[in-house]
């Protein structure tokens, strides 16, 4: 992870273009601020949904459980 740049390794978004995310399972569903919908499958749901967060990235269902 890379926060100099504001990017995430495999994810081809920085996250200064990021809105709001929710996750289901491994699949984070992710707003973009120019309004586009991406999805994303992180092989580790833990520190990608971390870097999202340092990055003031809003979770949409915080503490939501992962099923």
């Amino acid at each position: 992870m890379n926060n100099a740049t504001d990017t995430y390794p495999g994810f081809e978004y920085p996250a200064h273009l990021l809105r709001k995310f929710i996750c289901a399972v491994d699949i984070f569903t992710i707003l973009l601020k120019d309004g586009k919908i991406i999805h994303h499958r992180a092989e580790n749901t833990d520190l990608f949904r971390g870097w999202l967060t340092a990055h003031l990235v809003e979770d949409i269902k915080p503490g939501q459980a992962n099923f």
